[in-house]
């Protein structure tokens, strides 16, 4: 197994668990709290995170069209498992934010 890919996945996995996280915490603070202001604020971060991830993919993608091999191991198909995970979770989370925070609005 290539070295350099198991690497780079792990890296992938890592990022977009560590996004994926961020963004969950992100939405029971606001479910505890109220606070849309900080649950952006972690979403937002949580992004940052992502993007690594992002990169990482890319990175692979890139090299791959390339011309450079890149062995498919289930240990790769996991990290994009994850990567995609955490890229829908955040996208869902600022619609969630986004609901929460117009039916709050109109309760007031």
């Amino acid at each position: 197994m290539d070295e350099k890919i198991i690497e780079k996945s792990m890296e992938l996995i890592i990022h977009a668990g560590t996004g994926r996280s961020m963004v969950i915490e992100a939405i029971k603070t606001l479910l505890q709290d109220g606070d849309v202001r900080a649950a952006r604020n972690k979403i937002a971060e949580a992004g940052k995170e992502i993007g690594e991830a992002h990169d990482i993919q890319t990175q692979l993608i890139s090299a791959e069209s390339d011309g450079q091999n890149i062995e498919k191991t289930v240990l790769l198909i996991h990290a994009q498992d994850h990567f995609m995970t955490a890229l829908a979770l955040r996208d869902i989370s600022q619609l969630m934010v986004d609901m929460y925070e117009s039916f709050t609005a109109t309760k007031q």
